[in-house]
């Protein structure tokens, strides 16, 4: 494994507002991120509502949505702290419900795309 690789993160948020989606992957270009993946998601309390009809007294516990958006990205871990500072920037308060989540693991081994 090359010295570059080794410094490698992966970068995951979870987005509910998708009307953002474009200006953060456009930020993330800016910042010289190199390529994401954009899955689309529910959460757990969407399940619940849509598929679980038993615990439809708990569906009241968890926020309606329309779904939400994974994004995973393999970065430098140098750029791991600006992409998160312009997830912050774009999203808001963060901590509110129905925003996003976003956290980083190391990445122990990357193949494929060159970064």
């Amino acid at each position: 494994m090359s010295e570059e690789k080794q410094d490698q993160k992966l970068v995951i948020v979870v987005l509910d507002d998708r009307e953002i989606l474009d200006d953060l992957l456009m930020g993330f270009v800016d910042l010289g991120v190199r390529g994401a993946t954009v899955l689309d998601s529910q959460g757990m309390g969407q399940i619940i509502r849509q598929d679980m009809p038993i615990f439809s007294g708990l569906a009241n516990l968890f926020p309606q949505t329309s779904g939400s958006v994974t994004i995973l990205s393999v970065m430098d871990h140098s750029l791991v702290e600006s992409s998160f500072e312009l997830i912050d920037e774009i999203v808001g308060e963060i901590d509110r419900p129905n925003s996003a989540i976003c956290f980083s693991l190391p990445v122990e081994q990357f193949r494929g795309i060159k970064h």
